[in-house]
């Protein structure tokens, strides 16, 4: 293989062959799954794990193995080039946007060693990781190359632990519940006792997150914390879309009563995104349970 890899045309020609290139680096969901889901660097050092994929896959080691090149051939030519990571693997590679994004956000995960190991998320399927992967690059991105997270956000985002005190996140939540209840009347009465539940658990994820093991920890964290719990109560991804939806408005309007207003901006960006991610977990949990 290594001959093959060595001769083949990493970028399409003025020929065509645009096809075949898109073929060679195309991607397995179950083999991406497996390969993000081991939570470290892609090195020489990974290819021992190459046969466990494949007897789990089933997918001929062939081709997993020309994945898992693929992926490192990918991640050497990008790695440490400023700009969108997405972006420069379309420059150099010619792939197509959805191909881009996937490898962009294995490598995000790659690189950061963010465990999503199947054994503990076990209902987090790929094209949702793919999808939470993306927002978390696009919004929390550094300015200079998405492949990290910007560290004066996360600073940001700790300091807010000793800025927002527990009597304002208690007019929040009682905002929230007012506004349920006036608005939404149909929806359960414990959907504001869950509602409180979820809030406070995603304030101590996010206060945390500075920490790299606790970022490496992102979404086990939101799926042992919020997505499960929630889940279990029989509540909907529509009740929690709502619910996330009410919280952001509700401190939007509470904020610059309480000399808050500086604070908003790193809210809104953590709870924004956040949101989409719990979104999709929970879409993704409900699928696999009716899989």
């Amino acid at each position: 293989s290594s001959g093959i890899n060595a001769e083949w045309p990493l970028r399409p020609g003025p020929n065509g062959g645009d096809n075949l290139i898109q073929l060679y680096y195309s991607l397995d969901p179950e083999v991406a799954r497996e390969l993000v889901g081991k939570g470290r660097k892609i090195t020489a050092k990974f290819r021992k794990d190459l046969d466990s994929i494949y007897e789990k896959t089933g997918i001929p080691l062939k081709s997993v193995l020309r994945q898992y090149d693929n992926i490192r051939r990918i991640y050497r030519e990008v790695d440490e080039k400023e700009g969108k990571v997405a972006v420069n693997i379309q420059r150099y590679y010619g792939l197509s946007q959805s191909l881009c994004q996937q490898y962009a956000a294995i490598i995000f995960l790659l690189d950061n060693r963010i465990d999503v190991s199947p054994r503990k998320l076990p209902s987090l399927r790929y094209p949702a990781l793919v999808k939470c992967v993306t927002v978390i690059m696009s919004e929390w991105g550094d300015g200079v190359s998405d492949m990290g997270v910007d560290r004066s956000f996360l600073k940001e985002l700790h300091s807010l632990k000793d800025r927002i005190s527990d009597a304002v996140l208690q007019t929040v939540f009682s905002h929230v519940n007012e506004i349920m209840r006036v608005a939404h009347p149909e929806f359960p009465k414990s959907l504001c006792i869950e509602a409180k539940r979820v809030l406070t658990r995603l304030m101590g994820i996010g206060y945390s997150l500075l920490h790299t093991k606790d970022f490496t920890d992102i979404f086990v964290d939101l799926d042992e914390f919020v997505v499960s719990p929630w889940c279990t109560t029989g509540l909907s991804p529509h009740h929690l879309e709502i619910t996330l939806a009410t919280a952001l408005s509700s401190y939007s309007s509470i904020a610059p009563t309480k000399g808050l207003t500086p604070t908003l901006s790193t809210f809104e960006k953590y709870l924004r995104t956040i949101s989409t991610c719990l979104l999709v977990m929970t879409n993704s949990r409900n699928n696999h349970h009716i899989g």
